[in-house]
């Protein structure tokens, strides 16, 4: 009895854990990014910056809309490490330093679980803006663009 207690009681907590990464969401903020042109771009994002909203990310989302990403916000800045495990939508991976200097680009492709490619950025960044696929090229988005972070830390 003691076994089917114990099993019971891990089955429920995991259903409670899968529940609340389901439901993991970030607070929506607007951003705008500087690019090479001196072009100010309004990007809508979800401001990922607990444990559970960035591991979650863009996973199971279907759609992004043409002016809308997700902001990861990490604690310290160091070369983030990012793949598209259950992400279906190709996106470009915007590495922003501290200071929002963008400091790299990376396109990044949907993988599967069998083969799924890690993107390492060349520089440190503390804040990593996802958008579509694209997006940093329609809108010379390159690297020395800024990013404006109006209270982000």
């Amino acid at each position: 009895m003691k076994d089917w207690t114990a099993l019971i009681v891990i089955g429920v907590i995991l259903i409670i854990l899968i529940l609340y990464f389901a439901a993991a969401k970030g607070e929506k903020r607007k951003i705008q990014i500087i690019n090479s042109e001196g072009t100010a771009i309004d990007v809508e994002v979800e401001i990922a910056n607990t444990m559970t909203t960035r591991a979650k990310g863009l996973m199971g989302r279907t759609i992004l809309g043409e002016n809308e990403g997700m902001l990861f916000v990490f604690d310290k800045e160091e070369r983030h490490s990012f793949w598209m495990l259950n992400t279906t939508i190709p996106l470009d991976a915007i590495h922003v330093s501290k200071n929002g200097t963008v400091v790299d680009i990376l396109q990044m492709d949907p993988c599967t679980l069998l083969q799924c490619t890690s993107y390492l950025p060349k520089e440190k960044s503390r804040y990593v803006l996802e958008v579509n696929q694209g997006f940093s090229k329609k809108h010379e988005i390159e690297k020395g663009s800024m990013l404006v972070l109006n209270n982000i830390s």
